[in-house]
């Protein structure tokens, strides 16, 4: 048994080493986002992984061994809030997709600080973290002298394996700070001071030359971020706050419980868009942009979690600042760490670096043989009855009368959890590994791509984001049928592929506003495939606007979307409302050329010349700078001016900072119009309207 319990106590030690030392390096090139999810996947593969390795020790060993600390309520309490805000979601799937990832992150605490008990194992993790962290600093500056690795992809002279490097940064510093700690201990500084010594002359070396490659790493991004213009993009605190206050106290619909529990961990980017200020749309270089982080973690986690998760938070770190030790550099390394949560968001990486860290501080303390860290066994011992009893000891256990029953029913629940979690994220991986591929496939196969996306739908039906997507894949396979048959009548054959890929468009977009219900894209897409179908299928005009106006109700502020409702409008030769929509998209934003450029249209098809040509004159004055929009506007004014034999008088405005090209706002497939139109489904929520206007 000794023999099974210390190989257990190596492989344990194998896993969290290569875990904590890929985590900041790991990245996948055939997914659909190649930093964070990969990291996803390793964290959850690991600690599943480790369950089960304990669950088998504790079935050796007969009894049930937790190591109790100061941070295992907290970070219990943090998890279980997160995953009830999730739960309790109106966008459910969306949020437990970012929140199971957390969770495991906080199951590996637990499996740092119950496997590492002695100072060889210490030593091997910590080296793997501090290594993981040099072989990520290594990738940044070989890649910014364009030394790439052998991926067309990503050569990058700016890439990172963080994806970011305000998070590399974040990653990298506290690393460098206790790896500099143990290095100035081990250099015989008088003034610092470990209470007990976990470094040798191998580990030393090993953080020796990995604190000069995170140095050099560091170094990097610090001039990437002051030297370079492509600055790093992050929400202002202003409307970091704004959206965090608003969140919990502005849905009328459940307001206890985004009070209390957010609007669901990891959809901030949804909150951002329901909440934002008029005013930032007076951003210049952001404005258009959807952020799906808020200015800081802490923010973040008000917004999505509420007050309860923010509080469960606070508890973590004033757990943490309360049993600091001077000595400890771990407690340095957490504190700086926890500090940037308050300033800075955090991707999934950071998240997974605080848990790892609280791990490694606890069991340096256990090892340190802190009183506050402590073991307590728990054992079903039969009884002078003949009975069963549950007993608690740290200490005291009996081989002989320890039934195996309590430990056994403990990894049946494991393995159930386990492959619960491990079903679905398999089908996960599987899915977006499929749906990476039909992306890349989009631009040479199109029914390689219809065939993929099929798939990864099916393995896993709920990602709204597949199903978005899977809506405009259909909608120009149908349009494409179209315009080849547009010279000859169709045969039956293709007109039903046609219709059905009409109808597949209209269910994929359906099913994606259903699982994400507050997601303005989602809405905005829906409508864009009515719009298409607009003299097509029966009501579609009305479903267009439905939708158009959903997607408004959930980003009130977004000038793109009036003009996209203008559009339909305009496309329907309803000039008085495109104009009301196109006017309503030029106040909200004063120096957005192409809402006047839209305006401009609608007044010319009202024959408001005069009108339209000062609109014009105003998409001149904007687009400055910007040849080809100048050259379109240029070749209109000249047509109009024509017309009404003279220059209307323009208004001096500041060109447009950021320019995007002029357009008037148009379905995205033209289909030819069937008669009579086909019936289609309406939007979810329109059902009963629809029947009743029928």
């Amino acid at each position: 048994m000794k023999k099974s319990i210390e190989f257990i106590d190596i492989l344990s030690t194998v896993i969290i080493s290569i875990t904590v030392f890929l985590l900041p390096v790991f990245f996948l090139t055939n997914t659909t986002e190649i930093f964070t999810l990969p990291k996803q996947f390793l964290v959850i593969l690991a600690s599943a992984i480790l369950l089960i390795v304990w669950g088998l020790k504790i079935i050796i060993e007969r009894r049930v061994v937790l190591n109790g600390n100061p941070l295992n309520l907290p970070l219990v309490i943090f998890g279980a809030i997160i995953l009830i805000s999730a739960i309790l979601s109106r966008n459910r799937f969306d949020s437990l997709i970012q929140t199971v990832p957390v969770v495991f992150a906080i199951i590996l605490f637990f499996h740092i600080v119950n496997f590492v008990r002695d100072r060889k194992n210490f030593s091997i993790i910590l080296s793997a973290l501090v290594l993981g962290a040099a072989v990520s600093s290594l990738i940044t500056v070989l890649y910014y002298f364009k030394l790439y690795l052998p991926f067309i992809n990503i050569q990058n002279q700016f890439f990172n394996s963080l994806g970011s490097v305000i998070q590399q940064l974040i990653y990298l510093v506290p690393v460098l700070i206790f790896s500099l700690f143990f290095l100035a201990k081990k250099a015989g500084f008088p003034k610092v001071k470990i209470s007990i010594d976990l470094i040798n002359d191998y580990s030393f070396f090993v953080n020796l030359l990995s604190s000069a490659a995170i140095l050099a790493g560091i170094a990097v991004v610090v001039y990437q971020i002051i030297a370079l213009p492509n600055k790093p993009i992050l929400l202002p605190y202003i409307y970091g706050f704004q959206t965090a206050a608003a969140t919990i106290t502005q849905d009328a619909q459940r307001f206890i419980l985004s009070l209390l529990f957010g609007s669901g961990y990891g959809t901030f980017a949804i909150d951002f868009t329901r909440f934002k200020l008029p005013s930032f749309n007076l951003e210049q270089n952001i404005w258009n942009l959807t952020f799906s982080f808020s200015s800081s973690y802490f923010l973040e986690l008000i917004a999505t979690t509420g007050l309860l998760g923010a509080i469960s938070y606070l508890g973590l770190v004033l757990s943490i600042i309360k049993i600091r030790v001077v000595n400890n550099p771990l407690f340095a390394a957490l504190f700086i760490i926890l500090v940037a949560s308050f300033i800075l968001p955090f991707n999934f990486a950071a998240i997974a670096l605080v848990t790892i860290l609280s791990g490694m501080f606890v069991a340096f303390l256990n090892i340190s043989q802190d009183k506050r860290v402590y073991d307590t066994a728990m054992s079903l011992v039969s009884t002078k009855s003949g009975g069963f009893s549950l007993e608690t000891s740290p200490e005291n256990h009996h081989a002989r009368n320890v039934s195996p029953v309590f430990p056994a029913l403990v990894l049946l629940l494991i393995l159930i959890f386990i492959g619960f979690v491990g079903f679905y994220s398999a089908r996960f991986v599987i899915s977006d590994i499929k749906f990476a591929e039909s992306l890349r496939q989009a631009n040479t196969n199109a029914q390689k791509t219809y065939q993929l996306e099929s798939e990864a739908i099916r393995d896993f039906p709920y990602r709204s984001d597949y199903h978005r997507v899977f809506s405009q894949i259909n909608l120009a396979l149908a349009n494409s049928l179209a315009q080849n048959i547009q010279r000859g009548s169709p045969s039956a054959e293709v007109q039903r592929s046609i219709t059905t890929l009409l109808q597949q468009s209209i269910n994929s977009g359906r099913n994606s506003v259903i699982l994400s219900p507050l997601s303005s894209l989602n809405w905005q897409n829906l409508s864009q495939v009515y719009r298409s179908l607009i003299n097509v299928g029966q009501n579609a005009e009305q479903f267009a606007v439905a939708s158009m106006d959903q997607a408004i109700a959930l980003d009130p502020y977004n000038p793109q979307l009036y003009i996209q409702r203008g559009g339909i409008y305009y496309q329907l030769r309803q000039f008085d409302a495109a104009q009301q929509q196109f006017q309503i998209a030029v106040n909200l934003k004063r120096d957005f050329a192409n809402a006047y450029y839209n305006l401009g249209h609608a007044l010319e098809e009202k024959g408001d010349l005069k009108n339209a040509l000062a609109a014009y004159q105003t998409v001149k004055q904007l687009s400055a700078g910007n040849q080809t929009n100048l050259d379109r506007i240029n070749a209109e004014i000249a047509s109009l001016e024509a017309k009404i034999g003279k220059a209307a008088a323009s208004v001096e405005v500041e060109p447009e900072t950021s320019q995007t090209p002029l357009s008037i706002s148009s379905p995205s497939a033209k289909l030819p119009p069937q008669k009579p139109p086909i019936k289609i489904s309406p939007p979810p929520g329109e059902e009963g309207a629809t029947e009743s206007a029928q």
